[in-house]
């Protein structure tokens, strides 16, 4: 049987066989597909509900159109039809709406559509009806025939308020048009929008008078085609009203759509009736009509500048949105000019405020590469406070690249200043990391890198922690307490490891600015546990911090203290125990007053001028009138120095006569001398003060002007100025020398006393201010552009009160700052009364004329003001 199967093969009937065995299968195939979809065709029709998606494919849908239309209309053998909703369920009907509503669907299309789905379909096929005579006319044979009841309403329905041609569709109803007003009334809201789209433009009277009452139909849409295409009323009485209804709908229609469509019907037909009063608006109406305001007119850009800088809340947010999207916002920010202060002012809050609400897209679409100096400020003002920070980074990379060489303009500081704190307040990484560059950059630049310091805080400071840290590590970066009170500022889970990695690695891994730093940042961290390597370690600060240093540690654990300070004293460790010493005094040292005492004698010359220190800190006087005498003759000078400053201190009266004879003694080596008189300079009591204005008259003279340098306190400059006052001849000579060595801080301690307005010693003080340059500075500030600096200057003027302050005071009558002229119009008040009668004479004969012009116009001002 092989043999004989084999043979057939080889035959010339094998393709035959193969051809006729193909067919074979391929018909046993199509047969059991097409009972497969009679099956499920059959399950569809007989389902209630409807497949979730199309159980077919476009292809076999197209190929088995014909009969599953049969089935839809006469059903199927064993299961009796019609089934109408067989079509839908297939997805057949969506394709055939899809095809009308493109306009590529014929006349079977519409009317396949009409016959199984007219609900859905009928809209659609309205609008193919339009374009074709056949199609016209089997439209308008389906609305007249059975399925035809109500059509107008079934179109109206379908049609979902979609536009269409009005003209068209009511050539296309004919007759019904006459009956189809009474769609106006329908509760549904497509009806009756498709009834005033339908209507619209219709010119009988019964069409006017629906749309016009359509102006309050429920739905806005309706609304919106009403005020669109109401007809003119022919008499004036009814055209007011329509106008006076239009402008009411302008300002109260809760919709915007309706609201946009009366204004421009407003403008259309009653131009008049535009203009409105901002005064008569409330709140609402105010804000329906800024977000009615036109992006290309002029008029309504000086509305929205109104309301943003005077409006109420709900009226600045349309007004700064409408400014924002026209570019009045961006032109605002690129033409911004510093010449003006009031007005710069003015749009730093306007923009602020735009920015705040919501609207600040012109600070996205101005160039910052374009924007002026003053442009650059108002952003980083702005974004301060609002706006996307993300905008903060290539505004920053802008600023730091135009901030030049020291010195600075105070406009460049100003905007400096602006971008850091912007950047601190509300920068992301991208900005502060540009920060973290702009820190190592200026690092050696003190008028900036206090700026960007002081303004890092506890966020910043995550970001910023590794550049921190690397200049924290520098021994040479110079701005440490800035440094020290950032790195407070970060997280201490960061910036307390740090401290303890430097604390613990010793003289021997890191400088000793470092390691002070350290134990600084330690005590304000205050961890648990650490008081005896703080302790330790306390030779690392300079003895004054050593002594705020201590209490900290103390009052963290006061029992660990006591062991630790203990054994620090009993230690070899010289360095150690001097800066314990020198400490103790600010903690209690009963204790340890045996220590004090007998560190006096010291083999360290470090404790034994930390011990004379804290004896007279402790106003031990006694002990150290008794131990401390000798020390004066110490080998080491700066021991003598810091005795002689203790003994002066906390001696007694006692112990500065025997200072004084150690300074007449002919005997006494010069060098024992020269440290006692530098001694006398660190002191703070006033019979010291007396022995160096003594030693002025004596062959120390140069020293005791160095000491008396030192002296600027409060205290010590009254002392100065008693004696300065009686002084004659050469002691008043060299009191005004030892003032003028005082500089700066003598100054500024000679102006604060003036304020404090002693009789007696004003004149001296007036003396001192005027010879040592001091006013001729403050005359100078006057013209600083700063209001702040010209404000302290006007003051500092005004105490003062000579006639060489005046001349400065009456340039600054005419300032633009308010505080500034209040200041000047306060001292011109003295020029009224008796004491300004000289005063008043040496400026109008002054050689400048512009001093004797307006001092003449001052008195001119005081007068009038005391005939008020």
């Amino acid at each position: 049987m092989i043999d004989s199967a084999l043979a057939l093969l080889a035959s010339p009937l094998a393709p035959w066989l193969g051809v006729g065995l193909s067919l074979v299968v391929a018909f046993l195939l199509a047969m059991l597909w097409e009972r497969r979809f009679r099956l499920r065709l059959r399950a569809v029709a007989a389902a209630e509900e409807a497949p979730a998606r199309p159980p077919f494919g476009t292809l076999t849908l197209l190929l088995r159109r014909k009969y599953i239309l049969h089935g839809a209309r006469d059903g199927f053998p064993g299961l009796p039809g019609p089934f109408p909703k067989l079509p839908e369920r297939l997805g057949l009907v969506e394709r055939w709406t899809e095809r009308l509503a493109r306009r590529r669907g014929g006349a079977g299309t519409m009317k396949l559509a009409l016959e199984f789905a007219p609900d859905r379909a009928i809209f659609p096929c309205m609008l193919q009806a339009t374009g074709s005579r056949r199609r016209t006319r089997g439209f308008q044979a389906w609305i007249e025939g059975p399925g035809g009841e109500y059509a107008l309403r079934r179109v109206a329905l379908s049609s979902r308020g979609a536009p269409f041609d009005a003209r068209a569709a009511r050539i296309l109803l004919g007759e019904r048009l006459e009956s189809g007003r009474e769609l106006f009334g329908d509760p549904e809201w497509a009806v009756r929008v498709f009834a005033t789209r339908l209507y619209s433009g219709d010119p009988s009277e019964r069409s006017a008078k629906a749309l016009r009452d359509g102006l309050r139909d429920p739905h806005p849409l309706a609304r919106r085609l009403c005020a669109e295409n109401v007809p003119l009323p022919g008499l004036p009485d009814e055209r007011t009203a329509l106008g006076a209804e239009l402008a009411a709908m302008r300002l109260d229609d809760p919709s915007k759509e309706v609201r946009d469509a009366a204004k421009a019907r407003l403008a259309q037909d009653f131009p008049n009736l535009l203009a409105l009063d901002p005064a008569t608006l409330d709140e609402d109406q105010a804000t329906h009509v800024l977000e009615s305001l036109d992006p290309s007119n002029v008029e309504d850009e000086r509305i929205a500048y109104h309301y943003l800088e005077r409006g109420r809340s709900g009226e600045r947010l349309p007004a700064a949105e409408h400014l924002d999207l026209r570019g009045s916002l961006a032109r605002c920010l690129a033409s911004a000019d510093r010449s003006d202060p009031g007005e710069f002012e003015r749009r730093a809050k306007l923009l602020a405020s735009a920015a705040a609400l919501g609207a600040s897209d012109f600070l996205a679409t101005s160039s910052v590469a374009s924007l002026p100096e003053a442009g650059l400020l108002l952003s980083a003002r702005t974004l301060a406070r609002s706006g996307d920070p993300r905008l903060l980074a290539p505004l920053a990379s802008r600023i730091f690249a135009l901030t030049g060489e020291a010195p600075l303009s105070a406009a460049s500081l100003e905007l400096y200043e602006a971008i850091i704190e912007a950047i601190t307040a509300r920068g992301d990484r991208a900005a502060l990391e540009a920060l973290g560059g702009e820190l190592l950059a200026r690092r050696n630049r003190s008028d900036l890198m206090v700026r960007i310091l002081a303004r890092v805080g506890t966020e910043a400071g995550m970001v910023l922690f590794d550049t921190l840290a690397d200049l924290f590590l520098d021994g040479t970066f110079s701005f440490r307490d800035e440094l020290r009170a950032a790195l407070l500022r970060t997280p201490s889970d960061l910036s307390l490891p740090l401290a303890m990695k430097v604390a613990r690695a010793g003289r021997q891994g890191h400088p000793r600015a470092v390691r002070k730093d350290a134990m600084l940042l330690l005590g304000a961290l205050k961890p648990a546990g650490v008081v005896a390597l703080l302790l330790e370690n306390l030779q690392a600060l300079p003895i004054e911090e050593a002594a705020e240093f201590a209490p900290v540690l103390a009052e963290s654990d006061p029992e660990t203290f006591a062991r630790v300070a203990r054994k620090v004293l009993d230690s070899v460790d010289a360095p150690s125990r001097a800066a314990l010493i020198a400490a103790l005094p600010a903690v209690g040292a009963k204790p340890f007053m045996a220590d004090l005492k007998a560190a006096l004698a010291d083999a360290d010359p470090d404790v034994r001028a930390a011990s004379a220190r804290a004896l007279a800190a402790l106003a031990e006087g006694k002990a150290l009138a008794s131990g401390a005498l000798g020390l004066l003759r110490d080998p080491v000078e700066r021991v003598r120095v810091a005795t002689a400053a203790a003994l002066a201190e906390a001696g007694g009266s006692a112990a500065v006569e025997s200072l004084r004879a150690v300074l007449d003694d002919p005997n006494e080596v010069d060098e024992v001398k020269r440290s006692l008189i530098e001694g006398l300079g660190s002191a703070a009591d006033q019979s010291s003060l007396g022995l160096l204005l003594d030693a002025l008259e004596g062959e120390f003279r140069s020293e005791a002007f160095g000491a008396l340098a030192r002296r600027t306190s409060k205290r010590d400059l009254r002392y100065l100025a008693e004696r300065f006052k009686d002084a004659t001849g050469e002691p008043k000579t060299l009191a005004a020398e030892a003032f003028r060595r005082m500089g700066a801080s003598g100054e500024e301690t000679a102006a604060a006393l003036l304020e404090e307005d002693v009789p007696s010693l004003r004149p001296v003080l007036t003396e001192i201010l005027e010879e040592s340059g001091w006013v001729e500075a403050r005359i100078r500030d006057l013209r600083r552009r700063e209001p702040a600096v010209r404000r302290a200057a006007a003051a500092a003027l005004q105490s003062v009160g000579t006639s060489s302050a005046y001349r400065g005071i009456v340039m600054a009558a005419r300032d633009p700052d308010p505080e500034v002229r209040a200041a000047v119009a306060k001292a011109l008040e003295r020029l009224g009364g008796p004491e300004g009668t000289e005063l008043l004479a040496k400026l109008e004969t002054d050689p400048d004329p512009r001093i004797r012009k307006y001092a003449l116009w001052a008195l001119e001002r005081v007068k009038a003001k005391e005939l008020r």
